[in-house]
């Protein structure tokens, strides 16, 4: 609780974690919003999924770009350009919207643009809390910022759909639009605090980056070199394989095939999933920090493909409601709980000079197969939708195994 205290008092971090939450809940406008638009302009759910997949490619393609970028400059700096991009991007499709001139191909264009500064974004975002805090602070400076993520991913989609059912979507993108412009403005303010505690005594994390002093592709080297990191590489994706998918497309069809329920329910079940999140998150803040990733790890992805394994028993018994409740929220709590922790150890463990670029290969191989997870899914609980969260189940069992490995379970910070 001390920690929490101390973490509070830091000013700068309290700017970061302001903006960032007034961001995230702005997302949940355009993340509504622009599905709404794909739709009333074409009717067609695959012309949706193109328009996602036009932000998805660039997003992942120049993810080790936006690493490079972020250890040559500051985080905070490659934050607030991808956040001004974004601005624009999303004013200027605001404007198509209000005078009515928006067509499909804006959608696409608008689309790459945006996933392009994402790319810049996702591995600044990661790399700038250990330059805001202590190191002692960092599982609770991470599940403040992830938790204010998971808290705005529950109610944001139903403020949101007030706010389209009122004033249509051109007002969802102009909240949006509004957040971004604010956080940008804490960015300033941020950067210049950051700079008069380096003119007079630095804080802890706060300095700024050198030039990086080794090549990029030294880097790539050393992760895969590097025993425990590229165990933790394997593990991501694993999970991210076996979990993403099944959750976003299993989980709609369990709610409507395999329990014959509506929409009420799937959106009572999602919530479970991220309020469980949540839970796991706050656990990281407030309990002991592990010396030890392996044990942790070992727990939580044990948990996890347990988890998917009875969700795929409860598509064979309807009866067992209450059993996906249980197990979509414990589910949620180990996967929140070894974000935080492992995101945390991880940004203690790799030097400062290559943290961008290593955590831009780190959310690669969570993202990058995501696409896969999702085709996978689809096909799958077509089939069979027990077999889905069975399989999902047994690619996380691969991340208990590699989390067992002598170099990872022993591994210190």
């Amino acid at each position: 609780m001390n920690g929490i205290k101390q973490l509070l008092a830091n000013r700068v971090f309290r700017i970061f974690w302001a903006g960032e939450a007034i961001s995230v809940l702005g997302d949940q406008f355009y993340l509504l919003a622009l599905p709404w638009m794909t739709l009333e302009l074409t009717g067609s759910p695959s012309a949706l999924g193109n328009v996602l997949m036009a932000a998805a490619i660039p997003r992942a393609a120049l993810m080790p770009v936006g690493g490079v970028v972020v250890d040559r400059w500051s985080p905070q700096t490659v934050l607030l350009v991808s956040n001004v991009a974004r601005a624009v991007i999303v004013a200027v499709l605001t404007a198509l919207v209000i005078t009515d001139l928006v067509q499909i191909w804006h959608l696409f264009v608008l689309g790459i643009a945006f996933g392009s500064a994402d790319a810049l974004a996702f591995p600044a975002y990661m790399s700038i809390t250990p330059r805001l805090v202590a190191e002692e602070h960092l599982p609770a400076a991470n599940a403040a910022v992830q938790g204010t993520s998971a808290f705005a991913g529950i109610i944001g989609p139903a403020v949101a759909g007030v706010v389209v059912a009122a004033v249509g979507i051109a007002g969802a993108f102009a909240i949006d639009t509004l957040s971004f412009v604010v956080v940008v403005a804490t960015l300033f303010w941020m950067s210049r605090l950051l700079r008069s505690q380096s003119a007079s005594q630095p804080a802890p994390g706060a300095a700024q980056p050198a030039k990086p002093p080794m090549a990029t592709r030294d880097v790539a080297r050393a992760v895969v070199t590097d025993p425990v990191l590229r165990t933790v590489l394997v593990i991501v994706a694993a999970i991210n394989l076996g979990v993403l998918g099944p959750i976003a497309v299993g989980l709609p069809a369990l709610v409507r095939v395999g329990l014959g329920a509506g929409s009420t329910m799937l959106g009572a079940v999602m919530g479970t999933f991220a309020a469980g999140s949540l839970a796991g998150m706050l656990a990281a803040a407030l309990l002991p920090r592990p010396g030890r990733p392996g044990p942790v790890t070992r727990w939580t992805t044990g948990g996890l493909a347990a988890g998917m394994a009875l969700l795929g028993v409860a598509t064979m018994f309807p009866q067992l409601l209450a059993l996906v409740f249980v197990t979509v929220f414990s589910a949620g709590v180990a996967l929140g709980y070894l974000n935080v922790q492992g995101l945390s150890w991880l940004q203690a463990r790799v030097p400062e000079a290559m943290l961008g670029r290593v955590m831009s290969i780190l959310v690669l191989s969570a993202n990058g197969l995501g696409p896969v997870s999702y085709a996978a899914s689809g096909f799958a609980a077509e089939h069979t939708l027990s077999g889905l969260f069975l399989g999902g189940g047994a690619i996380v069992g691969l991340a208990w195994i590699f989390s067992r490995s002598p170099a990872f379970n022993n591994a210190t910070t």
